[in-house]
């Protein structure tokens, strides 16, 4: 087996051509020869003991042919990519074997196409300046907890003595109309509405307001342009609407009662107050540590230089879509159509955050290189124990699946990022 030659088709990617030598395809010819003999039983020939020559014409070269490479290819690409010196980062694609060659005389000439590991630099990285949010608590922050607290408590009464009104529920029937004809999912019987709450089309809840219970009356409104359903998108329709009746919320009084109907850990306003401050100084410090963490890999990932194969952003892509459904639960159409956004939109989000998520990989990997970081032989086995307990699985499963380039890899992206991490610049805003 020998590396031919290469040829840089894209950034950081090669096509490769190599070459299997006639003796040793012969060799692998014999192998699967002698393989496939055992299993077949020709008229007139006890099994295993009819001749190559029949067994070939009867069945064709062809079905050891792709016995034969099938079992060569792993260790020719191997061999042609440290010849010609090229790290591969992705499995190798586009395999070619041309037809017209004489293979038992020559051997077997073959290309593939493969993504290397692409040569990057980083700026300087100890001293990066990040802005974080502050995460101090405010007088403001607590009366908006209090605020949301009372709402959550809040009852609901019938409004008998004035019209709707905005943050009212409305319970409505409604029937709508698409050039005098009802359409699909616009008709409901005593549907709850929260005025201004933006929970229908645009239009729809300013009608309803200045409304009294048992009004029958009309609603018309145009879907906007971008609405999910093409049928209705950008079309004036009528609603025929019927107000039953209207609730209003009584928010409770903030006093040492309230206090101590939503804890039983509070007594008095002060106490719940309190207990509100600590809370969110809790929440505030957790997602200023979140804010800076994301802020210190994206200023890193903005000092990354270097070519990047396009094959690493699509794996990733891919990778980030098939997770993102497997989460979900449900058709990526099916999806779509519940947020109203279309396939081309979701693809560009989806890659947008693979891209940052490999730059982020690469940035931090040539940190690791360049601060000389390795992973001991202990960390290693630690981290595969932690991988086992968190799916628990055994152990061997976990070293199965997981190749240990990929333990050390992540072991020394974590150290990158703390050494960063700690002699960064953080300025609360």
């Amino acid at each position: 087996m020998s590396f031919v030659s290469k040829e840089k088709t894209a950034p950081a990617t090669w096509k490769v051509s190599a070459h299997i030598g006639a003796e040793e395809f012969r060799k692998q010819l014999d192998i699967a020869f002698a393989r496939e003999l055992k299993k077949l039983a020709l008229p007139g020939f006890r099994p295993g003991k009819a001749p190559r020559s029949l067994v070939e014409k009867r069945m064709g070269d062809k079905f050891l042919f792709d016995e034969a490479i099938d079992a060569l290819l792993p260790d020719a690409i191997s061999a042609a990519l440290k010849e010609a010196g090229v790290e591969p980062q992705l499995r190798p694609e586009d395999l070619d074997i041309p037809k017209d060659q004489d293979w038992k005389a020559n051997g077997v000439d073959f290309t593939f196409t493969v993504a290397a590991k692409p040569e990057v630099t980083v700026g300087d990285y100890k001293g990066i300046e990040v802005e974080v949010p502050a995460a101090a608590v405010t007088d403001a922050d607590i009366d908006a907890r209090i605020h949301e607290l009372r709402h959550r408590n809040a009852r609901q009464v019938e409004v008998e003595s004035r019209p709707a009104q905005n943050g009212d529920i409305a319970l409505i029937d409604f029937r709508g109309l698409l050039d005098g004809e009802a359409f699909e999912g616009g008709t409901a019987q005593n549907h709850e509405l929260t005025l201004g709450s933006g929970q229908f089309i645009p239009g729809f809840e300013e009608q309803v307001v200045g409304r009294a219970p048992g009004e029958s009356f009309e609603v018309n409104v145009t879907f906007p342009e971008e609405y999910h359903a093409e049928a209705l998108a950008g079309k004036p329709v009528v609603f025929e609407v019927t107000l039953h009746e209207l609730k209003a919320e009584e928010l409770p009084e903030v006093d040492d009662d309230f206090a101590q109907e939503v804890g039983e850990d509070y007594n008095t306003v002060e106490d719940l107050k309190a207990g509100i401050a600590k809370e969110l100084a809790e929440s505030k410090a957790r997602e200023a540590g979140e804010a800076f963490d994301h802020a210190v890999q994206d200023k890193l990932a903005e000092t990354l230089e270097g070519e990047i194969p396009a094959a690493m952003f699509d794996k990733r892509t891919q990778q980030n879509i098939d997770m993102f459904l497997e989460r979900i639960q449900m058709p990526l159409e099916r999806y779509l159509e519940l947020i109203g956004e279309d396939g081309a939109a979701f693809e560009e989000r989806m890659r947008a955050q693979s891209t940052a998520q490999v730059r982020i990989e690469l940035a931090l990997e040539k940190v690791a290189a360049l601060e000389g970081f390795e992973p001991s032989d202990d960390e290693v086995e630690a981290e595969y124990a932690r991988l086992a307990e968190q799916y628990k699985v055994q152990l061997s499963r976990v070293k199965a699946a997981v190749p240990k380039e990929d333990i050390v890899n992540d072991l020394n992206r974590v150290k990158a990022l703390e050494l960063v991490k700690a002699q960064a610049v953080k300025k609360e805003v």
